[in-house]
């Protein structure tokens, strides 16, 4: 099809900086940048003189390739065609009033398309190799409680992305949330296992939004709306990862009520940590989600042994554990590392709020005290964290790197004035 809007146009560059100053200042590249306006400065010398449907598609497909090396998600180029297209019209109205409005709108949604077409193909390929990634992450689990589940609806989400990609050779996925193994699972055992109330209502919202978005794919597949079908299956993922993020912390509880504990103070047992630690470390790569490790020590604890004897410490070790579970949620996990010495892993946060809570943990603790004889006996505590992002599967050497990379920042603390909290990212 050809199109001719030269009548609207000179040769004018207006347009052309108002785009580049309003809607690509995030890049900071100049070879970049100098890339970019290369492809929309031709693009727009296209309107110029008349022009068939086609040119300004597959110059699309360049700019499309070129956001992508930029790593620019669809969104934001998604906004830019739409803003580029309002530029272009009011300047267009302005100028004159017989603008055909449906053949222009109509021409930039092919241009729309055709990048959502070659986003698409991207993120598909993404998608099937990182929930690969995921799937084998959940299957090295020594524990395998609730979180199977999770693992059944990443398979599910990735039979969704091969349909889209060719439904004529690819399974349609289950797409009735009642019908699909984990929805059967909700509405039986899951009603059981999920005691909390809200949290099983939480759930299940989600669960429903998946398969209705996956619904929606196949509607918008018919179409071939392909800008539309990127939305909803990036928010397919978003979905499942929220689902993933809920799972895991259920089974964080599980954990937490079947491994050993240490005898005096109720904490973790040291021998459960390296396990703790890996299925920590690959819920939090199937989920994509940050956690955070924490060690603590008791300051001046040999003292308090020195001067008020081992009942005394007895006592203080009991009543940390004791105030930290305040603050801690149950899917969260304190463990007895050695004396005075604790590990607390906070799953699914950022280092930010992890440090607001062992911030209240930490201020408590330095104004309670403990009673023996009539005598106040107190202490502080000084915490060195470390914010975990898994980017690859678990390997035995990586408990110890975090370890050190915390216990750097605990000896900052304690160097620095003790009762403190440092911290880091690795």
């Amino acid at each position: 099809m050809k199109y001719d809007f030269s009548k609207y146009f000179d040769e004018d560059n207006t347009i052309l900086n108002k785009f580049i100053e309003n809607y690509t200042t995030y890049i900071t590249n100049e070879d970049d940048m100098a890339r970019l306006i290369s492809i929309y400065k031709t693009i727009l010398e296209h309107f110029l003189e008349p022009f068939e449907a086609q040119t300004l598609i597959d110059l699309s497909t360049k700019l499309a390739d070129c956001e992508i090396g930029l790593d620019k998600p669809y969104a934001i180029v998604s906004n830019e065609i739409y803003s580029l297209q309002n530029l272009l019209i009011q300047h267009m109205v302005l100028v004159r009033s017989d603008l055909d409005i449906l053949g222009f709108l109509d021409l930039f949604n092919k241009i729309d398309n055709n990048i959502a077409s070659i986003y698409l193909k991207m993120y598909i390929e993404k998608l099937l190799s990182v929930n690969n990634l995921r799937i084998n992450s959940l299957s090295d689990l020594i524990d395998r409680n609730i979180i199977k589940y999770y693992e059944a609806h990443l398979s599910w989400l990735s039979d969704l992305a091969k349909y889209v990609s060719d439904p004529s050779i690819h399974v349609k996925p289950e797409l009735n949330e009642q019908k699909c193994g984990f929805g059967q699972w909700l509405q039986t055992d899951g009603k059981r296992v999920i005691k909390n109330n809200s949290k099983y209502k939480s759930i299940t919202h989600l669960h429903k939004n998946l398969h209705m978005y996956g619904d929606k794919i196949q509607d918008y597949l018919q179409t071939h709306e392909q800008h539309i079908v990127i939305t909803y299956l990036e928010k397919c993922e978003l979905l499942s990862l929220s689902i993933g993020t809920e799972l895991a912390l259920l089974d964080n509880i599980i954990m937490n009520n079947n491994v050993i504990k240490d005898q005096l103070t109720g904490a973790l047992n040291r021998h459960a940590l390296e396990n703790v630690f890996a299925s920590q470390y690959e819920l939090s790569l199937a989920t994509k989600n940050s956690f955070v490790l924490a060690m603590c020590d008791l300051d001046f604890f040999k003292s308090i042994n020195d001067t008020y004897g081992h009942i005394a410490g007895d006592k203080v070790l009991k009543s940390f554990v004791a105030l930290a579970k305040k603050y801690l949620r149950n899917s969260d996990m304190i463990i007895r590392y050695g004396g005075e010495e604790f590990i607390i892993l906070l799953p699914a946060i950022s280092k930010d709020m992890a440090f607001e809570v062992l911030e209240k943990i930490r201020k408590e603790f330095s104004l309670s005290y403990v009673e023996l004889d009539g005598q106040e006996v107190k202490t502080t505590v000084s915490m060195g964290i470390v914010e975990i992002e898994p980017e690859c599967q678990y390997r035995k050497d990586f408990l110890e790197s975090y370890l050190n990379v915390a216990d750097k920042n605990l000896y900052r603390a304690k160097e620095t004035g003790r009762n403190r909290v440092i911290k880091d990212s690795f």
